[in-house]
């Protein structure tokens, strides 16, 4: 009569013990380096898709078409927005602009076009540019084009940038040295 055994041999113990430690080092992970890569990325690609719909929407009715930063609740509320002096305040917005001078007023029939999030508190956005990207007729920018440089931490690491054209084209470069001090 055999005899039977109860327990587990070293080879089952050392299994166990190896798949338990792979399942904590990823459930332990620190994925923050990743997340902020990711905002950073999806904030630029998100304004580039909206540079190009502004673009494409100044040739498309031969008006101008403004991309700027402006008061969240200004905009929540349909008032007259004036473009802020920082792109890292407020929600950047698109509007047509009837008036010609730069700023989104409703009573004139101005019409915001799009509009996006405010960045994280965390995070900062700027542009080497000037305080707004006016589009004419012909889809080329009237004002001073520049470098959209996004850094989602304040160390400096994960900055993401962007630049646009005179021509009105918008560049994602990706990872970068800029800062945004």
């Amino acid at each position: 009569m055999k005899k039977q055994q109860h327990g587990f041999t070293l080879l089952e113990l050392m299994v166990t013990i190896a798949i338990v430690g792979i399942i904590a080092a990823i459930a332990f992970w620190n994925s923050s380096d990743m997340l902020e890569n990711n905002r950073a990325e999806n904030y630029l690609l998100e304004l580039k898709r909206n540079i190009n719909f502004a673009r494409a929407k100044a040739t498309s009715t031969d008006s101008l078409i403004v991309v700027c930063s402006g008061d969240t609740t200004r905009i929540e509320n349909d008032r007259k927005v004036t473009c802020l002096d920082s792109w890292n305040d407020g929600s950047v917005i698109v509007f047509y602009d009837s008036n010609s001078n730069g700023i989104h007023n409703p009573r004139i029939g101005d019409k915001i076009l799009r509009v996006m999030s405010e960045i994280p508190d965390n995070s900062q956005f700027t542009f080497t540019g000037d305080n707004s990207l006016i589009f004419d007729a012909s889809g080329r920018v009237t004002t001073n084009p520049g470098t959209f440089t996004y850094c989602p931490n304040k160390d400096n690491e994960n900055n993401k940038a962007m630049e646009v054209s005179v021509s009105g084209t918008a560049l994602y470069y990706g990872d970068t040295t800029n800062t945004c001090d």
